[in-house]
């Protein structure tokens, strides 16, 4: 039903198109991006476009979901190392701070807690998974995490796979696919909550 493969450079449009529409009303999203300019969809295109291309450029997990010859989800994080990005993502992610009034310290808030609950040992981190609205309770985000989660358990190194969550609906959806909660945590008026699947 939908075909999942190895995101590459020439989908990087497509596949933040897709995240745009996927998270186009997410707590997060408008968390981190409120006081953007540009407005909160745009930036936080700009964002996944950034790290989808850091992604790739250090061959780190990131997977595109197709159907019918259209990328329209996508799913990327990191394996169990955490390699520097390359100086020129790093400078236009350092752009998008600055344009963005607050966002610094927004993301210190944001790593702080997750920080606070990650696990000790070895893992791997999703960071994003997205799937167009279109797709939506077909099947598609789990095809997503199931992919990634099964490097994870290929990986001798890995304990399991963790990610944050600021919406209580895709809380749900990652307790119902196995994964536990670790903690949470304040972001203003956003519960950040923190989960894990053990491998």
């Amino acid at each position: 039903m939908f075909d999942i493969r190895t995101a590459q450079t020439i989908d990087v449009e497509a596949a933040v198109a897709a995240l745009g529409a996927a998270f186009a009303d997410d707590p997060l999203m408008i968390y981190f991006f409120r006081t953007s300019p540009l407005g909160i969809r745009s930036a936080a295109m700009q964002f996944f476009s950034i790290l989808l291309r850091a992604r790739i450029a250090l061959q780190m997990p990131a997977y595109v979901l197709e159907r019918s010859g259209g990328v329209s989800g996508l799913v990327m994080g990191y394996d169990t190392s955490r390699p520097a990005w390359p100086d020129p993502l790093n400078d236009e992610f350092r752009q998008l701070e600055a344009q963005v009034p607050g966002l610094t310290e927004r993301l210190a808030v944001y790593d702080g807690i997750s920080q606070a609950h990650e696990p000790a040992g070895a893992h791997y981190y999703l960071g994003v998974v997205g799937v167009h609205p279109a797709l939506q309770r077909m099947g598609a985000g789990r095809a997503l995490i199931d992919t990634f989660c099964a490097l994870s358990r290929a990986d001798r190194r890995s304990g399991g796979v963790y990610l944050e969550t600021g919406s209580r609906s895709s809380l749900q959806f990652y307790i119902a696919n196995g994964f536990e909660l670790r903690g949470e945590g304040q972001l203003e008026n956003t519960t950040l909550w923190c989960v894990f699947k053990p491998t």
